[in-house]
């Protein structure tokens, strides 16, 4: 918890055209407070001071934690330099954070980060996306009121021309916002953010990172730092109401990766087996946030071995062999690939990888979601999906490839981010994918069935070099 130096203020606003309704009562995640109560949690956590909450006229929030303070707009369509007008006169400390409530994403260490930089430099901290200013995630010295009010008293309503000013005369300093921080910054301003937040690959958590300084004789230092992590959560898979598996996931997708999982366990051959996947909150368990359920009907569901399926399979998001019986139950009857004339060059092979990263959009952020993707012979991407397990994302790749009737993938190639086991190469004849590459390692069991499958296989596939263990008739030396 910080000194008394800094005040809080959180900017609730009121209803937004394009959200349709009050974006501070929104509930994020399932089992969740509302978002102004989420926000405010955070508050508490950086300072001992009352909280500000500025509201606009007709707003009235329940239940509200102790020691936060209403500060009434008392003016109209003036914006958030009104609102930051009347947090500062209302302010008793040197300075004064304000976060809007519709920044979920910002966490309370990027926050308390803001405000240690505020106090050592003696300035106001407002965060900066190139020319792009986050005035609403800022600190303000309490000095800058009597240059704020003059502001609203002209009309000069505008935020940028304000800090501008304030810039040039000292009050305030830039810190720019890093691209490992850029997903911090995502506004929720439609019903399509506040969809893609429930569903969202990663969440920001609060870290302390140690590192060595070796301009300082190797001493190791630490610091509180936002991060972003791959999310994972249960969803569980049901057949005709039976409970089948539970699968360890990246949340997204999740009617692909059903399909695409029943489809490689060899449980259903033709998207024409199916006749509906519906995906529901599991709401059997007392506690939030424990993930989905996806039920599976089929057209006939007495061509299904529901007692097989009733071992009740438990699939990690690292292994993709746990929970099995045997090892034996494993190998599913997926006859080898005949001969084909499908050709891809080394040139086009070695060009991949980088292909393949460029899409790695939630990769890049987390560094912790594997990723499949698929490409024509000449390479050009056709889908890439990512998720912490690496089973789950080539489940999603054969999902949607199923349930587009695309199957069987006779002319595609799969690249996949991580290592290469048996149970991939598995998945990828049920599949009919003839050519399988990875920018990692193969394993012996992999080799040896890609050898009996007829499938090409390529490991470590790098920069300027790649092995071949399988299948060299598809590559062309060009």
């Amino acid at each position: 918890m910080t000194n008394d130096r800094t005040a809080t203020a959180l900017l609730v606003g009121g209803n937004s055209s394009r959200m349709g309704e009050d974006k501070s009562l929104l509930i994020c995640n399932a089992g969740d407070e509302p978002l102004y109560i989420e926000q405010l949690e955070k508050l508490k956590r950086i300072s001992s001071l009352p909280i500000l909450l500025s509201v606009r006229p007709g707003q009235d929030f329940l239940h509200l934690p102790d020691q936060v303070v209403i500060v009434p707009d008392q003016t109209k369509n003036q914006g958030p330099l009104a609102a930051l007008v009347s947090c500062l006169e209302k302010t008793i400390a040197d300075y004064l954070l304000i976060l809007a409530v519709d920044l979920p994403q910002i966490s309370a260490s990027y926050l308390q980060g803001l405000i240690d930089e505020a106090e050592q430099l003696g300035k106001g901290i407002v965060p900066r996306h190139g020319k792009h200013w986050e005035p609403l995630v800022a600190v303000y010295p309490l000095s800058l009121l009597p240059k704020a009010k003059e502001h609203l008293k002209a009309g000069q309503l505008s935020l940028r021309k304000f800090i501008n000013e304030a810039l040039a005369e000292g009050f305030l300093v830039a810190r720019d916002i890093s691209p490992q921080e850029e997903p911090l910054f995502s506004n929720l301003n439609t019903p399509e953010d506040l969809q893609s937040l429930k569903h969202k690959e990663y969440i920001p958590a609060d870290i302390q990172r140690w590192q060595m300084q070796p301009k300082e004789n190797d001493n190791l230092t630490h610091s509180n730092i936002s991060d972003l992590v791959a999310l994972e959560e249960p969803v569980e898979l049901r057949v005709e109401g039976r409970s089948v598996a539970v699968l360890m996931r990246t949340p997204g997708h999740d009617r692909e990766l059903a399909a695409g999982f029943l489809f490689s366990e060899n449980v259903i051959h033709h998207v024409d087996d199916l006749f509906e996947i519906s995906e529901c909150q599991n709401v059997e368990s007392n506690e939030p946030n424990q993930g989905m359920v996806v039920d599976v009907l089929f057209k006939n569901a007495s061509s299904v071995n529901l007692e097989k399926l009733s071992r009740h399979v438990f699939t990690s998001s690292s292994c993709g062999l746990c929970g099995k019986a045997t090892i034996d139950s494993v190998f599913q009857t997926f006859p080898p690939l005949s001969a084909d004339n499908l050709k891809i060059s080394a040139t086009t092979l070695l060009s991949l990888p980088a292909e393949l990263t460029k899409h790695q959009k939630s990769f890049h952020h987390t560094g912790g979601l594997h990723a499949s993707a698929l490409f024509t012979p000449n390479g050009k991407l056709q889908i890439i999906r990512e998720d912490v397990g690496r089973h789950n994302a080539l489940d999603k790749v054969i999902g949607n490839a199923l349930l587009e009737q695309a199957t069987p993938l006779a002319n595609t190639v799969l690249l996949l981010s991580g290592r290469i086991s048996f149970e991939l190469m598995q998945k990828a004849l049920a599949a009919g994918i003839p050519f399988v590459a990875g920018i990692s390692a193969p394993s012996s069991l992999a080799v040896k069935f890609a050898q009996q499958s007829g499938q090409t296989l390529i490991g470590f596939l790098r920069q300027k070099s790649f092995n071949v263990y399988a299948g060299e008739q598809r590559l062309s030396n060009i």
